[in-house]
């Protein structure tokens, strides 16, 4: 006896194609729908204002502000997305001496190759910014630090596995274009 004919539905011919692409590719049919984006929250974005340090960030609701990660120093807020996937912290400090950007531009790199063992596959500099983006174990990182016209340097630092990068670049994008002194 064989077995009957599958019927054939909306939907049928997409599952045979993404079942046959993940067979090929050697992973499962869920992998190869894509990543499990996290939620995307209510849609808008808010505001994150540190008047101390003098610096501000656009951030989508995809990503939620702790409340409890903020010190009595003000100097650091910790955001996450809902599935606790993805992290942003935002810190900044006045340091006892003023050093340039191209030492904290070095000092970063070195912290990260080095001390992280990561790898940076982006960086710019421009006026008083930096940025580096690659790997660190398996997951992107991005910083932009910023030197402020008071000589604070404030930083942002996003991290999330590789797999969602397609769900977080246009959260990336946001937070770090707006990450800038008020």
């Amino acid at each position: 006896m064989q077995p009957a004919p599958e019927r054939a539905t909306p939907g049928a011919a997409r599952r045979r194609a993404v079942l046959a692409g993940a067979l090929a590719l050697g992973t499962s049919p869920a992998a190869a729908q894509g990543p499990a984006c996290p939620p995307p929250g209510d849609g808008r974005s808010r505001t994150y204002r540190n008047e101390r340090f003098g610096i501000t960030m656009t951030y989508p609701s995809v990503f939620a502000l702790d409340p409890g990660s903020i010190p009595a120093a003000g100097d650091s807020a910790r955001f996450w997305t809902a599935d606790r996937q993805a992290t942003a912290v935002v810190d900044a400090a006045r340091p006892a001496q003023r050093r340039g950007l191209d030492t904290l531009l070095a000092e970063a790199e070195e912290d990260i190759l080095r001390n992280s063992r990561g790898e940076i596959t982006y960086r710019r500099r421009r006026g008083t910014w930096f940025v580096l983006s690659g790997f660190i174990l398996g997951r992107i990182f991005y910083r932009r630090s910023v030197v402020t016209p008071d000589g604070t340097v404030a930083t942002l630092w996003l991290e999330f596995p590789r797999a969602l990068k397609p769900c977080l670049e246009a959260a990336v994008t946001m937070m770090s274009l707006s990450f800038r002194p008020l």
